[in-house]
């Protein structure tokens, strides 16, 4: 039902774009020309602090549910813009999520200008002078690093930190401007009047591992660590962390096993970062079963697994042909609740794990498992591999699973769209359906 809701809002683009033109028309009204009050009388004056606190987080996620339904650029920077002017909002400054939301709309509206004018605007609406928080948070939503460099460089001294100066870092990093965050790095303090501390080393030391300057990387981290030069910090798990990530994807044996005697050495406490790379170490190997122990020794720790430990698990199981194991862990990545209370949730697969995993099972004839895994896809409306579903419906059939065979096409034939349902048409006409089967309609 939802589905077929959906499909009628869609056939009528006309009116839901009326909606929403409605809806940030009322705010921009709401927002630029808000009637002058007097405070004594307004019943807000008497209002509790958690009565005003509440309404300041209703009034911002009005803002972000227009700034989501606009399409015209010019609007949605006024919108946000004209309730930064207006300083109704309580700390409007501090929500990450509307900004993040509102710069990233204007840049995929390909007006990166005014998502820059945005944030521009956001550092100079703040108090006097902007928190090195705020100046971070701002330098990371910047479309273009050099919108970031300016703004970093126009900041009050006081906004400048080591905080700042590695969101400023990152953004080079993210574009690709290596020569640039090393320049920036070396003349930080000269010119820009910040000492680099371990979070801009830490920028430093992923840009190398990342340009493959694994010796670079190695030799800063040893500077960190031995404190031979001056104004070097010391390392902290992120930075042993990053080389460690560096020796495995050169796959270097000596420099991987270095790393992880150096943790130990230092009595630093292993992060979900850390165990990952080794889990990954084993999984490339084909020895995912020693990777597999340490899911066990994270969850004695209370280091919480996220998806890129049980995927490196169930690619890994999967790669060595063991979809046995592979199954166990999917399902064990299932029913692991996060630690933040909410039962309800599990650890989320990443979708290239159900690719792998489908395919696996469906080659090794586990077509039980198989199934359930192609009904997962379904349920977040996702289709599938067509070669794998192939391989699947022809099992099914196979085993005289006909009411199986009819449901799993029936659903394809619903989530395939535009070129792809010519594709998958294709597919269904080489199947091998055997005779009073059930067969596509695309």
């Amino acid at each position: 039902m939802a589905f077929l809701l959906r499909r009628r809002h869609a056939a009528h683009p006309s009116a839901a774009a009326a909606a929403a033109a409605a809806a940030s028309t009322r705010l921009l009204r709401a927002f630029s020309a808000l009637p002058e009050v007097d405070p004594s009388s307004s019943p807000a004056a008497t209002s509790t602090p958690a009565a005003a606190a509440s309404a300041a987080r209703a009034s911002v996620l009005d803002l972000q549910l227009a700034v989501r339904a606009e399409a015209d650029p010019a609007r949605i920077h006024s919108l946000v813009a004209s309730a930064l002017s207006g300083h109704d909002i309580p700390r409007l400054h501090t929500s990450r999520q509307l900004f993040s939301l509102a710069t990233s709309r204007l840049t995929r509206l390909r007006r990166p200008d005014l998502a820059a004018s945005l944030l521009h605007q956001l550092l100079a609406s703040a108090s006097a002078p902007p928190s090195p928080g705020l100046l971070a948070r701002a330098l990371s939503l910047f479309p273009g690093p050099d919108d970031a460099l300016r703004a970093f460089s126009s900041s009050p001294p006081a906004a400048r930190s080591d905080v700042s100066l590695s969101a400023l870092l990152s953004t080079l990093l993210r574009a690709g401007r290596l020569d640039d965050l090393k320049s920036t790095f070396a003349s930080a303090e000269s010119s820009l009047g910040v000492a680099p501390a371990r979070a801009s080393h830490n920028v430093l030391l992923h840009a190398l591992v990342k340009n493959s300057e694994i010796a670079a990387a190695q030799k800063l981290l040893d500077e960190m660590a031995n404190k031979k030069v001056k104004h070097r910090p010391a390392p902290d798990i992120i930075s042993y962390n990053t080389v460690l990530a560096g020796y495995s994807v050169q796959d270097d044996e000596e420099g991987f096993e270095k790393i992880l005697k150096e943790i130990n050495a230092r009595k630093l406490e292993p992060n979900v970062v850390t165990y990952n790379c080794r889990i990954q170490w084993f999984a490339k190997r084909g020895e995912t079963v020693k990777g597999e122990e340490l899911l066990d020794v994270m969850e004695s720790k209370e280091v919480a697994p996220n998806y890129l430990t049980y995927n490196a698990l169930v690619q890994g199981y999967c790669k060595e042909g063991n979809v046995g194991p592979a199954m166990r862990v999917f399902k064990r990545m299932k029913v692991m609740k996060r630690r933040e209370g909410r039962s309800d949730l599990g650890v989320s697969a990443h979708s290239q794990t159900y690719v792998v995993l489908f395919r696996s099972l469906v080659e090794n004839e586990k077509l039980d498992d198989a199934l359930w895994i192609c009904k997962s896809c379904f349920a977040m409306k996702a289709a599938p591999p067509f070669e794998a579903v192939k391989g699947l419906v022809e099992g099914l059939v196979k085993g005289g699973k006909s009411e199986e065979t009819r449901d799993v096409i029936a659903k394809m034939d619903l989530l395939v769209k535009g070129d792809a349902k010519l594709a998958w048409g294709k597919v269904v006409g080489e199947l091998s359906l055997g005779e009073g089967a059930p067969s596509s309609n695309p």
